[in-house]
């Protein structure tokens, strides 16, 4: 008897001890860590540039639209508008209707007050791109665009001050919740505009409280809020506890796709963000990076460092080590293509006459683009023929770039000969026709393997027709700053789609864009014209007639050396549920969930 009681308790302390240790497991926070491949520069939406920033604001803010997660192509649906706006007039208006009851997270900027999103937020953010103390590297989206803006900028700009009052005959408040934008001309792309990141409204009077650092104070109306930041060390966001929740839409999923699957599987039906603390530490240097994956101490590891990819991946399939702690490949063609930028400002390698293109072209025609798929990407890459990638509107996939690109070194000691670019002084090195040595110079982004490597073949492969070049390695910030300012002679470099529309390519490369995101400093008016004239058509056989005549003239005027599309790897532990990589959009947070139990006992 005695023994059957004593039984029964045990039964029952152990059964108490296990719900409190599932409700333990249900209470505890669920929290990612990743590294980013590189430090970010801040988080004022307006004033960012890099991707590393603009994925940090694209969870602490929201865009006017967004696209649907699974969608594949991918498709604009509405996030703070009620629904997908009509172009009206021909495309030439639009008229963007908020949702209500949107509340920002809390803030002393707000004196204990629940600030609603309003309209007028999103008119204020507009203006702030075209505010010249923002110096905004996207000042471009709205240049020259809506009705009325230029001219106020321009007398803003007379006075001294920006003038964020004065109504603009395009920005038009139909009510608190309704702005009406009126465009020059008509542009089928402006809805895309509208779901970048970093076009997304903001409270005045934060901007206004923090106007000195306004880059360490972002407060919006995402799922996530900023809790703490050291500068080029760690980025930690909590779940914004004011934050409405949202739903994983499986109208377009796949049901083919496995990612797609699982990711219904872990999310469907629940009120998203599941993960409550996302710890990102930017680690510039690549085998630090893909060590902490190795090592546990980070739950994914997105764009698999090239030169760790045999160890990784052998035939497309994970390696044994890989396999047997669960992890996940998903391998993705980015939307992006790298290139080198040449400073068409520079006295040497710059300019428009015959010489000075044959010159830019000898330079192309001597880099080996095979040795940089094969070498340096370890050929998770194909060679670019345009600036358009795979996957966005407008992309040829018959258009070919021809002997443009093409390695070879012979016609490009001809093209040297031809223009006078020969050894003068018998040092094994060209000189200018007037006798002075040509020295060029090749910024790179330091602490990665892979742009280090594609100096290094840059210097081997000029130093075979007789160049001499010296090679700079330049901190991800700082690099960013030298391209967009002129501050370099050639450069590494590389964009990825803000949105799925040759156009968004194809504006690297319009002048007025100089000092913003034309870091060529390329102006031609026939280019221009070109890029002018396409804006006011929508996806048409025309429009792509226009958009190859800008290709050629990008191949015949060499302002850059094109590159590649790079196909990256992304591994996933077990734990981590629900991931997909989208095609536009940055970061997965808001899409995750974390099994903690298994995330503990997969920790080595």
């Amino acid at each position: 008897m005695a023994v059957t009681v004593f039984l029964r308790a045990m039964a029952a302390l152990l059964c108490t001890l296990l719900l409190a240790a599932q409700a333990a497991g249900a209470n505890e926070r669920k929290t990612v860590r990743l590294a980013f491949r590189a430090a970010e520069t801040g988080f004022d939406p307006q004033q960012i540039y890099d991707r590393y920033s603009v994925g940090i604001c694209e969870n602490i803010f929201e865009s006017p639209l967004t696209y649907d997660w699974l969608a594949r192509p991918v498709r604009l649906v509405p996030l703070l508008l009620e629904r997908v706006p009509e172009p009206e007039e021909g495309g030439a208006r639009y008229t963007l209707r908020f949702k209500r009851g949107i509340h920002y997270a809390d803030d002393p900027a707000f004196n204990g007050k629940r600030r609603e999103l309003t309209a007028r937020d999103f008119e204020y953010a507009i203006r702030r791109f075209r505010d010249p103390v923002n110096r905004s590297p996207y000042e471009w989206l709205f240049e020259n665009k809506i009705i009325g803006l230029d001219e106020h900028t321009d007398k803003s700009k007379k006075a001294g001050r920006f003038d964020y009052d004065t109504p603009i005959e395009g920005l038009k408040l139909l009510d608190a919740y309704t702005l009406q934008i009126r465009l020059k001309s008509p542009d089928y792309n402006f809805l895309y505009f509208l779901a970048m990141p970093n076009v997304v409204p903001v409270a005045r009077e934060v901007i206004e409280k923090y106007r000195d650092d306004t880059q360490a104070h972002p407060v919006g109306t995402g799922p996530y809020v900023l809790k703490e930041w050291v500068r080029r060390s760690k980025i930690v966001l909590e779940k914004n506890p004011g934050y409405r929740g949202h739903t994983l839409s499986t109208e377009f999923a796949d049901a083919k796709d496995p990612w797609d699957q699982g990711a219904i599987k872990a999310l469907a039906g629940k009120t998203l963000p599941l993960i409550d603390r996302v710890e990102i530490y930017p680690i510039e240097q690549e085998q630090p990076r893909y060590l902490a994956f190795v090592n546990g101490e980070h739950d994914y590891l997105e764009e698999t460092p090239f030169e760790f990819i045999d160890q990784v991946l052998q035939d497309g399939k994970l390696m044994p080590a890989f396999a047997r702690r669960g992890v996940s490949a998903f391998r993705e063609e980015q939307m992006e293509f790298t290139y080198d930028v040449f400073n068409m400002d520079d006295k040497v390698v710059g300019g428009y006459t015959p010489e000075k293109i044959a010159f830019r072209r000898a330079l192309i025609l001597a880099h080996d683009r095979a040795q940089e798929i094969d070498i340096v990407r370890k050929k998770q890459a194909i060679p670019a023929q345009s600036p358009l990638p795979p996957g966005v509107v407008g992309y040829d996939p018959n258009f070919r770039s021809g002997a443009f690109l093409d390695h070879h070194p012979a016609r490009a000691k001809a093209l040297l000969d031809m223009i006078g670019y020969i050894d003068r002084d018998g040092d094994g090195f060209r000189d200018l026709p007037d006798g002075r040595p040509i020295r060029l110079e090749y910024k790179y982004l330091a602490l990665e393997q892979e742009k280090r490597q594609q100096a290094e073949l840059w210097v081997k492969n000029l130093a075979e027709v007789g160049l001499r070049v010296d090679t700079v390695a330049v901190q991800f910030a700082d690099h960013l700053k030298d391209r967009r300012v002129g501050k370099f002679q050639i450069a590494s470099s590389a964009w990825i789609a803000d949105y799925p529309d040759a156009q968004n390519f194809l504006q690297l490369f319009y002048g007025p864009n100089t000092d913003q995101s034309n870091e060529t400093r390329f102006r031609l008016k026939d280019y221009d014209a070109l890029y002018e004239k396409s804006l006011t058509l929508p996806d048409s056989p025309e429009r792509n007639r226009l958009y190859r005549e800008m290709n050629r003239l990008i191949l015949t005027h060499a302002p850059t050396r094109l590159g590649v599309h790079r196909t990256f790897n992304h591994l996933i532990y077990p734990w981590v549920k629900g991931y997909k990589k989208h095609p536009i959009l940055f970061t997965s947070f808001k899409y995750l969930d974390v099994d903690t139990a298994a995330q503990r006992a997969g920790k080595p």
